[in-house]
């Protein structure tokens, strides 16, 4: 009788554990937003309940093929520092090992004296601290295996079924909240995108109707320029010859400047037709042609010599005639000169200069730009912002992205770029180009 009711307080001493057990880690689960937050509760709300002294989390790294440590629990009655130590960065690879076993099977594993058992790579250290019982559990949903829960114990005892049926139940149960909480965060990342497509797409409808307005606007003014230069040539053939001979550079002169606005306005709509396409997601990938840098920079020069003469700066060149054609797309080199040119006129003081020279180098495999002014320099903060969308600008109006841009397009022809700059003296960008286009899987050294 007296041993009936021991056995009988025994075991309702061991279910109260249990629930205790279950108890403790469904309202963890109840109450985390994630399972970083709620692994250390996990682990110890089931160390507790069932008297044990250690219990760790390893999660499944199903991209690698191994068991990553997460986090560990301890009773206070133990040093757990070589076992904090000893699993820190650890991974577990698919093997023999025990808890091995329960991430290939899906099954709870018990191992009654871990000091006996075969398959137990950390025995020295359990053994260390007083530990000798041993059980693991998968955490899982359905076939999925998301992460494995080894626990250790005191004592050395038989399997008890009871516990590792309601350890298999609380792994169920944290599987589905991890698979839950994945699901929500699966569910948010297409809500944000489906959000930032729609913005997207009603800035590219804002940005496809400038672009619409730009052109009907830029029509007149090429239009304009076209009839400008007949009447002016009309003009210029009605004079007699010794009024010809005194006005040929007048003559010149507005011919470039017709020039400039026609291609000009044209750059102008193709670049802005870039930008909706950009933001479409559409952007245009290079169209790689025979390109000779000197032409390219010459394109430049022509609509930035007057607002540099102005300035009193000198537009230079030197060495570009010698470098070889490479292939590139023009319109986007034209894009990333204009900017680094275009940028250094503000920064240079009159009687200064902006050069742009050119060498090969690699034993003619790439050629190398240099675009170098006579200017104030860069402070180190403007320096280091260089290429990235935080990027300063001190022009009145400026953005900043001048340089963004030119790393782009430098990047699209799998290329390189570096800048020097001395506050006083001057700044340097030098872009490095392959002469032959290189496919994405290649680089340029």
């Amino acid at each position: 009788m007296t041993l009936a009711l021991t056995q009988a307080l025994a075991q309702a001493k061991r279910s109260e554990a249990h629930l205790m057990a279950q108890y403790a880690v469904t309202l963890v689960l109840a109450e985390s937003a994630s399972l970083k937050e709620a692994t250390l509760a996990i682990l110890r709300g089931i160390g507790e309940s069932l008297g044990l002294q250690l219990s760790m989390f390893w999660r499944v790294d199903e991209q690698a093929g191994v068991l990553r440590f997460v986090d560990l629990w301890h009773s206070q009655k133990i040093d757990a520092s070589e076992f904090i130590e000893g699993s820190r960065d650890r991974n577990i690879h698919q093997g023999t090992e025990l808890i091995e076993r329960v991430w290939m099977t899906g099954k709870p594993l018990w191992a009654w004296d871990i000091g006996a058992a075969t398959g137990f790579r950390r025995t020295p250290m359990a053994a260390g601290v007083g530990l000798h019982g041993w059980f693991a559990f998968p955490v899982r949903k359905g076939e999925r295996i998301y992460g494995v829960i080894e626990c250790y114990g005191p004592e050395i005892c038989e399997p008890d079924h009871e516990v590792l049926y309601m350890v298999a139940d609380i792994g169920i149960k944290v599987g589905q909240f991890v698979d839950r909480k994945e699901t929500e965060a699966e569910l948010r990342q297409v809500e944000v995108k489906v959000q930032e497509e729609a913005r997207l797409a009603e800035v590219a409808r804002v940005v496809g109707d400038i672009a619409h307005d730009i052109k009907n606007m830029l029509m007149p003014i090429v239009s304009g320029a076209s009839l400008l230069e007949e009447e002016l040539n009309e003009s210029f053939d009605r004079l007699t010859q010794p009024v010809t001979g005194a006005v040929t550079r007048s003559r010149e002169l507005t011919k470039e400047l017709i020039d400039m606005i026609q291609n000009g306005s044209r750059r102008i709509h193709e670049r802005v037709g870039e930008f909706a396409d950009s933001i479409k997601g559409h952007a245009r990938s290079p169209q790689f042609a025979p390109c000779h840098i000197a032409e390219v920079v010459a394109s430049v020069y022509a609509i930035l010599r007057i607002p540099a003469g102005e300035c009193g700066i000198a537009l230079c060149v030197d060495g570009l005639d010698t470098l070889p054609a490479i292939q590139a797309d023009e319109s986007q080199l034209f894009n990333a000169f204009y900017n680094l040119v275009n940028n250094a006129i503000p920064e240079v003081p009159p009687g200064g200069s902006v050069t742009v020279n050119g060498r090969t180098e690699r034993e003619g495999q790439n050629i190398v730009v240099s675009v170098i002014d006579t200017g104030k320099g860069m402070p180190p903060e403007v320096r280091e912002s260089l290429f990235t969308y935080q990027a300063i600008s001190r022009k009145v109006g400026g953005t900043g992205l001048g340089t963004k841009i030119v790393k782009d397009v430098i990047d699209a022809h799998r290329g390189g770029i570096t800048v020097e700059s001395k506050p006083g003296v001057g700044t340097s960008f030098h872009l490095t180009l392959p002469v032959e286009a290189v496919s994405p899987g290649d680089q340029t050294p």
